[in-house]
């Protein structure tokens, strides 16, 4: 390779570091493309780059720009890591304000000491980082007006002016609900309900992807045959019209849905042979009945909870202001059926 050549390489393997965070669900990550190399099956960076970052370049750029916050920094990273480990072995961090009116300056510096410190260091730079942004806005989709403004308030923080828009992808999703119902799909309009999304792939292409279980999945309702959503990846399918991936989902399953292993985890059927385990799972079926009737409307005081059939698919940035804004009406009382929401749970 010419030295100079230009590499264009994926930002999520390029060597990264969450540095600090804005809020819930905006981190800010440091990058350094200098770290990355093709042979190199991680993105991670090293214990001792850490280490050097931490102790020659982080903590001496706040003892600097902000000298009020000397006392709360460890004096070294090893002295850091062994404070936020804890007894699982696994790292629980803290975390230290930083004034915004000093933002600048230790970015400014910061990035100066790390490139004089390691060569490898040079050329760093920050990403800001959004997750966890879904049901962001909530419009409605007929209206063009309301999408535009759902669309500026979803990228406020952003110039997308400055994006390439076909290397931005962003979900846009429709859900359907009834009041005082559970609405889900039915698994015999799978197929008329991709075609719709996709006009301009070939039938039989679609019956290839929905029979290919790498790409295809169903989701399964009440284990009954008819009631199903689906996953689906349509990156590879001819006329898919920028279509990378389709979800069709009731979101009656945010009720047992847990971010850890809780009440509704998957069990094991040895745990029934266990005295300690099955008394536990009794209990536990206790606390989802205690639930599912809350969700019925059965308890006093509670209104209890719906659920929506729910469709998603994922565009290039430049496709989303035109994309799945509704479904035709026909469509929709062929795909989905409204369960009354105490029979439902």
């Amino acid at each position: 390779m010419n030295q100079g050549a230009e590499i264009r390489v994926p930002m999520h393997k390029i060597p990264n570091v969450a540095l600090g965070k804005v809020q819930q669900r905006h981190v800010v990550r440091i990058f350094f493309p200098r770290l990355y190399s093709a042979s190199s099956l991680g993105v991670g960076v090293s214990q001792a780059d850490l280490a050097l970052i931490y102790d020659r370049c982080l903590r001496p750029t706040m003892v600097e720009v902000i000298p009020e916050s000397t006392d709360q920094w460890p004096t070294s990273y090893a002295t850091a890591y062994t404070q936020f480990r804890n007894r699982f072995g696994t790292l629980a961090f803290g975390s230290i304000d930083i004034p915004w009116y000093s933002l600048q300056e230790v970015a400014q510096t910061l990035l100066t000491k790390l490139g004089d410190e390691k060569p490898a260091f040079k050329d760093a730079y920050f990403v800001h980082e959004l997750r966890g942004t879904k049901n962001a806005t909530v419009h409605n989709g007929s209206d063009e007006r309301e999408r535009q403004l759902a669309f500026e308030d979803m990228f406020e923080h952003v110039d997308v002016r400055n994006l390439v828009a076909q290397d931005w992808q962003v979900d846009v999703a429709l859900a359907i609900g009834v009041p005082g119902h559970v609405v889900t799909w039915r698994e015999s309009c799978h197929q008329e309900l991709l075609s719709h999304l996709m006009p301009n792939a070939p039938i039989p292409r679609i019956e290839r992807l929905m029979k290919n279980k790498g790409n295809f999945h169903l989701d399964r309702a009440l284990q009954v045959k008819e009631f199903a959503g689906f996953r689906a990846n349509t990156a590879n399918v001819a006329g898919s019209g920028g279509i990378s991936y389709v979800q069709a989902y009731c979101t009656s399953k945010n009720v047992t849905y847990q971010l850890n292993p809780g009440v509704f985890r998957r069990r094991q059927a040895k745990e029934l042979l266990q005295k300690e385990t099955e008394e536990k799972i009794v209990r536990d079926l206790d606390v989802m009945s205690e639930v599912f009737f809350e969700c019925a409307g059965e308890q006093e005081g509670v209104a209890g909870r719906d659920g929506c059939a729910r469709l998603e698919i994922r565009v290039t940035l430049d496709k989303v202001m035109d994309s799945l804004s509704a479904l035709p009406e026909d469509l929709i009382g062929r795909s989905v059926v409204a369960i009354d929401r105490r029979l439902w749970w």
